[in-house]
Parts: C-alpha cells; sequence; structure tokens
C-alpha cells in the first residue's frame, strides 16, 4: 500500500514538472529576446537558436513613415513591427550595415524595450496566439553620409516557426528643409500692425506655408501674412515641399496705449488749504499734474499726493486738475483726464437774518426741473446765471427789479452732476450748488 502511495505521488511530480517544462518552453523568451538575434549578417543568429526549427524569409513585416525620397538625418521615424499566424509571437529588430554596425537610433515604444544599448528593439511581452501583433518604436536617423540602413529583424511565431524579415532606406539625396521666420516690426502698440515672413530653404523647393498662433486664433496659408495682435503673440511658421517640413517662430510684443483717471470731481469748503490726489493709470512711462490755477502740488509727477489751492482758486470758485500719463513706446498718444475740484463759499448768516440777496433752490437735488425764489432785489435789476462745475454758461436771465422773485427752470435734458447758482445785484452777489441727479 506504502509503495502504490509513492508511485501515485512521482506520477502526479512528473506531471506538474512536464507541464512546467512545456509552459515554460512553448515560448522561449515572453518577456524579450536577448540582443543579436535578428539574423543580420553582423549578428549571425536569430530566434532559431533558441527556439529551434528553421527560418524563413518573409516581407513586409518590418514598415516604417520614411518617404520614399529617403530619411533626413537626425529625423525621427516611426518603425512597426508587424507579425501574423497562430501561436504567440515576438520580435527583434536593429538598424544595421553589413557589417554589423548600428546606424541611428532606436527607442522603445509602448510595448517593447531596448536591448544591447540603443541597437535592439525587441518585445516586453509575448504577443497574442492568434490573429497580429504589432509593435511601433521610433528611430532617429544617423548623420549624414550614412547611406543606406538595413533594419534587420527576427519574428518568432509560436515556439519553432521563426521568419526573418529586412527593411532598407536610402539617405534623402536632397538638402534639409529649414525655415526662418520674422516680424516687422516686432515690437508694436495695440493697433498696429506687423509683417510676418518666412523664409525656406532646401527641401525641393515646392514650398507651402501654414501660420498658427500663440495664444490660438490666427490662422494664415500665406508666405508673409499682415497681423494686428491685440496682445503679445507667437506666430508659428509651417513649411512643407510635400515630403520634408520645417517649422518657425516670429514674436511680436505689444505694448498698450495708457489710460489715466485723475478722480472724480469734488467740492470742498473754501476753507480747504489741500485736496488729496489718488489718480491711476495704466500702461505708462510717466505722469504728470497740471492745473488750470496757481495753486502746487506736493510731487506733480506722482499718481499719489496733495494739491495746495492758491487764494486765487477758491476766488474762481473752481480750479480743473489734469493727470496726465505718457505713452510707452512704440505708442506716442499720452492719455489725460481732467478733474474739478468747486471751492463752496460759507453760507454766512441764516437766510432769515441775512440782508442783501437770498434765494432758495427747490427741489435740490431735482431731475433737471427746478424753481428758485430770490428775495431781497430791493427793486435793482440781476442777472441770474446757471453754470456747470467747469465754469461753462448754460443759462443766463436777466431779471426786473422788484422785492421778491420765481423763476423756473429746466435742465432736465444735462448730464448728471453739479451747478452753480449765481445771482448778481450791482456789487451784491450769492452763488449756491444745485444738483441734477
Amino acid at each position: 500500500m506504502k509503495q502504490q502511495s509513492l508511485q501515485l505521488l512521482y506520477k502526479t511530480l512528473g506531471v506538474l514538472f512536464l507541464t512546467l517544462v512545456i509552459g515554460t518552453f512553448a515560448f522561449a523568451s515572453p518577456g524579450g529576446s536577448p540582443a543579436s538575434k535578428t539574423g543580420s549578417p553582423g549578428d549571425n543568429s536569430n530566434c532559431v537558436s533558441c527556439h529551434g526549427g528553421s527560418a524563413v524569409a518573409v516581407s513586409g513585416w518590418i514598415t516604417s513613415n520614411i518617404p520614399s525620397g529617403g530619411y533626413v538625418p537626425g529625423t525621427i521615424y516611426t518603425i512597426t513591427a508587424t507579425a501574423t499566424g497562430t501561436g504567440r509571437k515576438g520580435f527583434e529588430v536593429s538598424p544595421q550595415n553589413v557589417t554589423g554596425t548600428q546606424l541611428g537610433v532606436l527607442a522603445a515604444g509602448t510595448g517593447s524595450k531596448l536591448v544591447g544599448g540603443t541597437k535592439y528593439v525587441t518585445q516586453t511581452a509575448a504577443g497574442s496566439s492568434s490573429g497580429t501583433s504589432i509593435w511601433n518604436f521610433t528611430w532617429t536617423a544617423p548623420a549624414t553620409g550614412t547611406g543606406n540602413v538595413t533594419f534587420y529583424g527576427a519574428f518568432c511565431v509560436g515556439k519553432a516557426n521563426t521568419k526573418l524579415s529586412t527593411l532598407e532606406v536610402t539617405e534623402s539625396a536632397g538638402v534639409p528643409l529649414t525655415a526662418t521666420a520674422s516680424a516687422t516690426p516686432g515690437l508694436i502698440c495695440a493697433g498696429e500692425t506687423s509683417q510676418l515672413n518666412v523664409v525656406p530653404a532646401g527641401g525641393s523647393g515646392n514650398y507651402t506655408y501654414s501660420w498658427t498662433s500663440i495664444p490660438a486664433g490666427f490662422t494664415s496659408a500665406a508666405q508673409n501674412p499682415m497681423v494686428t495682435p491685440g496682445i503679445n503673440t507667437q506666430y508659428i511658421a509651417h513649411v512643407s515641399d510635400g515630403s520634408l517640413a520645417a517649422d518657425a517662430p516670429a514674436n511680436v510684443t505689444v505694448n498698450q496705449v495708457p489710460e489715466a483717471f485723475a478722480g472724480s470731481d469734488t467740492t470742498c469748503a473754501n476753507a480747504v488749504t489741500q485736496v488729496p490726489l489718488h489718480g491711476t493709470a495704466t500702461s505708462y512711462s510717466s505722469v504728470s499734474w497740471l492745473t488750470s490755477g496757481t495753486g502746487t502740488f506736493s510731487n506733480a509727477g506722482a499718481l499719489t499726493g496733495y494739491y495746495f489751492p492758491s487764494a486765487a482758486d477758491k476766488t474762481g470758485m473752481n480750479v480743473t486738475l489734469t493727470l496726465s500719463a505718457a505713452a510707452v513706446s512704440p505708442c506716442a498718444t499720452a492719455a489725460t483726464d481732467a478733474r474739478t475740484i468747486h471751492f463752496d463759499f460759507p453760507a454766512g448768516v441764516p437766510a432769515d437774518q441775512r440782508k442783501g440777496i437770498n434765494m432758495v433752490i427747490s427741489p435740490n437735488p431735482s431731475h433737471g426741473q427746478f424753481t428758485i425764489q430770490i428775495s431781497g432785489l430791493d427793486n435793482k435789476n440781476a442777472t441770474i446765471t446757471v453754470s456747470d462745475i467747469t465754469g461753462r454758461m448754460m443759462v443766463q436771465r436777466i431779471l426786473a427789479g422788484s422785492e421778491n422773485g420765481r423763476e423756473q427752470f429746466d435742465l432736465s435734458g444735462q448730464p448728471k452732476g453739479i451747478y452753480l447758482i449765481k445771482i448778481q445785484a450791482d456789487n451784491d452777489s450769492m452763488v449756491r450748488k444745485m444738483i441734477i441727479d
């Protein structure tokens, strides 16, 4: 009984060992072939040395995107290895001359790896046991003068079925295609134009052009298009002669036109000694403040600071401060903005105690339609003037002398803002603000 159990154990172990051996050697190198197995004259070895059987030559199992006119030195091309038939598949390909010297440089792709440095490429896992297996990888063409290059390949389909295939490519006899792009001028002001141009050299001489841009949005098929970019832009010229291509960039830098804001119009008390400045500007090389009056600035070359009004400014009731922002070359036109400062005279004694001219504006603020109630004319003729904050006269009326008067006005068509109402009678006058909102 014990002897029968031992015999059964030996048979089981034998079956397991045979299964392991069959699984291991059904495809000798599923994770890739060792180097020097392409069947080239220099390698003098192929898959048969490991897999047994015999090798059969086939065509078309190695293909590429190299043009029919030949490879251009230094250019990267895609090489494709294709194996078909029944059985798990593997391959090894190498670009060589007849003595086995490596020509060009291989780079592995998906499902492949390099062995022997960059001379050989092989699979990382066996291909499907049915149908077709395809591997893509890249090759950088060798230096000028190398001449013809042969891609040697050995393929295994199943354990003992080796296929040998080759692909021979020639070096392009033409001069490599190059391109130089330019933009004239390369520095512009927003709204101006620049002339693009690309000059090709080499290739067949029969060129086509295609321009794109970063940021995207510009395209052209002309060799020398005109452009009007709004911001800094890189233009890329793509030149092709049908088989060769070259790209060249041209940059256009755009300086924006300046902008300036002096601040909002302001009404200040007549007693004020300084007016704060809070100007803003963009895309400028320098700024400066000017006054229509005789006051001074704490720093006329800075956006912020103070304006010190003069007595004459206050007597004139208003002064205009102008902020100027000089452009950055090649932009030439400065930006300006004005701010009006109105000086409000003291109200004085209450209206019911004041002797002389008085007036009451109602409603105030208004939408432009208002009434002025006048008193204290004392039978004197008077002039009533309505002006905007800059001093521009809007309405003027002559009033016949009377003790009291009532005048209606309609400025509803005028812009919103502060307006000045002045009554003058002989040497007596009064100024009041009226607001249209």
